[in-house]
């Protein structure tokens, strides 16, 4: 499939060259600028979508400051080239070699990076290739300047420096000279200089004769002779083979480093060119961001979409510019009307210009969700192309143009004609434009049109292959809206405009007689309906603005909301943490009680150990039922939200008058929910999220056991056989559900061991919220079983104790129903 063929001229007068020059001048390198420049269509749709979809990864490389960076990357294929044909290069050379291998290599590892955000980008990082060995060396072996460095080679120093050393030998005895009895009274001047390299003095003309020595010039005057005594020659002599040696063993490294680069130099330009390539399009991903561009849609066929479009010459300016719909179907030609200087030019360039920067494969001047057709070719005709030189008038040349159009145009070209068939009789040329249109339309061609002609607007309501628009014009404020309207055709406002600007009104009304009352009738009907269409828009318009205050009101109370709840998190939390200490170290004494127990040996002390301990836990218990209290929060009164209920969650059911767990999360308005030993489901509205406000004595079902499981308060003590023959006469069933999170393994600990365990695993779970928990402590010889329901009856903040259901482990396992009411 060919690219888009679309002539200079017509380029150039719908703007593009701007949008060309713009492109080049946000490109990094003097070459990414000549080829921003000359940057043409692409071949086909696929080759344009994927040249917008780098330019997108482009962009989010912006987005994420991970642009491209081209730093370093210089034009020398040249010197490349000369290095390869060997050629000795010179320092400036091998150094803007060098920087631009390092510059192609790190813009290579960058994209071999971005293989994320960019993985088209990235497949063309193996183009840029790391010759690290090449300028790895130029760069070690140069100083800024660029100067060899002294350690360029083995030899380079050593030269250098006995050149210095002979240099200021030289120095020290040409100045000894000029204090030589014999020779300082044939001097002009007391001082050294150099003439051809070599150290001279200067002598009198008329004393050159007394001076032994070599004779280097003299003075523009003629008054002095320059002359290098006898007695420093040879050290002269030392001193230039010493600094030949130098420049020989400079020139040496020079070839040696000009090799490595012509062992390259194919590689160096072919990173060169796709280091070019890159630039362009970081620069179209630059110029999109200015544009505030988005990636079009393109497929042949299709209609042309633009919504919200810019003319990117405008914006490129920085002039005002009103964003506007444009909408041509296939097949279809839209005719834009409307009072002159109102936008109908700017119109037709912007759909212009979206079309060819779509098929040169850039980001367009419109919003997101744009389309274009692909197309073989675009015919303009753009503004008055008289022609003196070949006799052609204005209306001559659009019909030489007509003719062209008519012999080109197929369903794959798009047509963009400006005032057309004007500069002539205006019945005529209006009667001569809707035949050409019509021929244009029978065969596929799709276009935009503008036009003063009554008998081009009304083509719309008869032929389904044309579609009207208008821009509009403030006839308060003489001024053009530049808004385009779809579907609506628009009036000229001549005699709107007149009556504005102060023409008497005797020679517009004349006007308006001689139009008849058929024109002027329909002048009238366009004004009233432009008139209504904008009165609409200004109250759409201020319910758009009500609305997006009533938006941006509810957008600050959630955030307020939100910064409530947080305030609220970190005063739980940091309430949480209060609780955990303190448990902390009521634990703390209890365990150290618990020692002091085992160690004494008289039954008073016992004794007095134990009331310290049932003490220290009856504080415990108290410390966590006040911290689950204040948890409920101002939530016990309200039904909850369907979506918080998930399986296990602690709820109060109005209706049935007790507390239970939610098993299964809520199917529309109704929960499954379990209360002691009865499932049910109940509505979501009968439920409360009060884990602490309910007593389990006020009728309601018990975690375990029911009410003739085994209970106690935190106040007292019932015997273990009377608490387990009160749970067994249940059945020994709980209807607790056993999570990972409410288990308790403590088989194979000693008994007090498992106890203090026991203990703080209690504490855990009332800051959780749960109120049964399951000890897996076995069968064994029943010692440890005993020990931990002989425990919980006597627990604070335990209410009951029952076996587990065979399910969940039987005899093998205690369940502990925890206290968590008021």
């Amino acid at each position: 499939m060919a690219g888009l063929s679309i002539d200079a001229e017509a380029l150039d007068d719908i703007g593009w060259n701007a949008v060309l020059d713009a492109l080049a001048r946000r490109c990094a390198t003097e070459r990414g600028e000549a080829l921003a420049k000359a940057r043409g269509f692409a071949a086909g749709p696929d080759e344009a979508r994927v040249r917008i979809e780098e330019i997108s990864e482009a962009r989010r490389l912006l987005a994420v400051n991970a642009p491209l960076s081209f730093a370093g990357v210089t034009d020398v294929e040249r010197a490349a080239g000369r290095a390869e044909k060997g050629a000795v290069l010179a320092p400036e050379e091998l150094v803007a070699v060098a920087d631009a291998a390092r510059g192609i290599a790190r813009l290579g590892r960058h994209l071999s990076r971005c293989g994320d955000e960019a993985p088209r980008l990235a497949e063309r990082a193996p183009a840029l290739p790391d010759l690290g060995h090449v300028y790895g060396p130029i760069h070690d072996a140069f100083e800024p300047g660029p100067r060899l460095a002294d350690h360029a080679s083995d030899a380079l120093g050593g030269l250098r420096r006995r050149v210095a050393a002979l240099t200021a030998e030289l120095e020290a005895r040409a100045r000894n000279l000029l204090g030589d009895p014999d020779l300082s009274p044939h001097l002009q001047d007391r001082f050294t200089t150099q003439r051809e390299d070599r150290y001279v003095v200067p002598v009198k003309a008329g004393a050159q004769a007394s001076v032994k020595g070599i004779v280097h010039g003299t003075s523009q005057s003629g008054q002095t002779v320059f002359i290098e005594p006898e007695a420093i020659v040879d050290l002269n002599n030392r001193v230039v083979i010493a600094e030949c040696d130098v420049a020989e063993e400079e020139r040496r490294i020079l070839a040696e480093l000009s090799a490595y680069v012509g062992e390259e130099a194919q590689a160096v330009c072919a990173g060169v060119d796709a280091a070019t390539e890159l630039d362009v399009v970081s620069a179209a991903a630059r110029l999109a961001e200015d544009l505030d561009a988005s990636p079009p849609a393109i497929a042949p066929g299709a209609a042309l979409s633009l919504k919200g479009a810019r003319n990117p010459q405008m914006v490129i300016a920085s002039r005002a510019c009103v964003a506007n719909d444009i909408e041509v179907r296939d097949r279809s030609l839209l005719l834009i009307s409307g009072p002159n200087a109102g936008g109908k030019t700017v119109a037709l360039k912007t759909a212009g210009l979206a079309i060819a920067m779509a098929h040169a494969g850039l980001h367009i001047a419109a919003d997101p969700g744009s389309s274009l057709p692909w197309l073989s070719a675009v015919h303009t005709h753009l503004g008055d192309a008289q022609n003196l030189d070949r006799d052609l008038s204005t209306f001559s040349a659009q019909v030489v143009a007509f003719g062209q159009f008519l012999a080109r145009g197929d369903a794959s070209t798009f047509l963009l004609l400006d005032e057309v068939a004007v500069g002539t009789d205006p019945e005529q040329g209006a009667a001569l434009a809707q035949a050409v249109l019509e021929a244009l339309a029978d065969r596929g061609v799709s276009g935009i049109v503008t036009t003063h002609y009554e008998r081009l607007k009304a083509l719309a309501t008869a032929d389904d292959r044309f579609a009207n628009a208008s821009v509009g014009f403030d006839i308060d404020s003489m001024q053009p809206t530049f808004k385009l309207h779809l579907g609506l055709p628009g009036s000229s406002g001549a005699f709107a405009v007149a009556r504005r600007i102060g023409l008497p009104e005797a020679v517009v009304a004349r006007g308006e007689a001689l139009l008849g009352e058929a024109g002027a009738g329909v002048e009238q009907l366009l004004g009233d309906i432009a008139r209504e269409r904008d009165a609409a828009r200004a109250e759409r318009s201020a319910a758009e603005d009500e609305r997006a205050s009533a938006e941006r009101a509810r957008a600050q109370v959630e955030a307020e909301a939100k910064r409530l709840r947080e305030e609220r998190r970190r005063v739980e939390e940091a309430e949480d943490a209060a609780a955990v200490a303190a448990l902390r170290r009521a634990r703390e004494e209890i365990d150290r009680v618990r020692a002091e127990v085992r160690k004494a040996d008289r039954q008073a002390d016992i004794a007095a150990a134990e009331g310290r301990l049932d003490r220290a836990a009856r504080r415990l218990a108290v410390q966590a039922k006040a911290r689950q209290q204040s948890s409920a929060g101002d939530g016990a009164s309200t039904a909850p939200n369907p979506d918080v209920l998930e399986a296990g969650t602690e709820v109060y059911v109005s209706g049935l008058g007790g507390r239970g767990r939610v098993v299964e999360r809520p199917k529309g308005q109704r929960v499954t929910v379990q209360l002691g030993a009865l499932r049910t489901q109940v509505a979501v509205g009968d439920l409360r999220l009060d884990p602490g406000g309910h007593s389990a004595s006020g009728g309601g079902a018990r975690p375990l056991g029911g009410d003739g499981g085994a209970a106690r308060t935190a106040g007292g003590g019932a015997a273990k056989t009377a608490a387990e023959s009160a749970a067994r006469s249940e059945g020994g069933q709980s209807p607790a559900i056993r999570t990972p999170d409410s288990t308790l393994d403590v088989r194979g600990h000693r008994v007090h061991e498992a106890l203090a365990e026991l203990d703080r695993f209690i504490d855990r779970s009332l800051l959780a919220h749960i109120d049964a928990v399951f000890v897996l402590h076995g069968h064994g010889t029943g010692a440890l079983r005993r020990a931990v329901r002989e425990h919980a009856a006597a627990h604070p903040a335990a209410s009951a104790w029952s076996a587990a259901s065979p399910e969940d482990g039987g005899d093998g396992v205690t369940v502990i129903s925890l206290d968590v009411g008021e």
